[in-house]
């Protein structure tokens, strides 16, 4: 990377930032604070899906491999009967 490319970067970055917004201005995704109803909803959520992250190991890994068998010209053969 050149020095003009980290230039355009970083001024991206601040640009953004800067339009991000202040704390005057509140973010239109929060949950007003005057409705607790959904702000218990989204936090009740939020909770869900980090628990739903850590809850449930990885699946088990399935290494059955089935490979059709090779025909004389050497392509596979296909059962087209057989369906997936």
């Amino acid at each position: 990377m050149d020095r003009k490319t980290m230039l355009v970067i970083v001024a991206a970055f601040a640009v953004g930032y800067w339009c991000s917004g202040s704390a005057a201005r509140p973010s239109p995704w929060a949950p007003a604070h005057d409705r607790p109803v959904l702000r218990w909803i989204a936090k009740a959520a939020k909770s869900m899906l980090w628990i739903a992250v850590f809850a449930e190991g990885p699946p088990a890994e399935n290494r059955l491999v089935h490979s059709p068998p090779v025909g004389e010209d050497g392509f596979p053969m296909v059962d087209h009967g057989q369906g997936w």
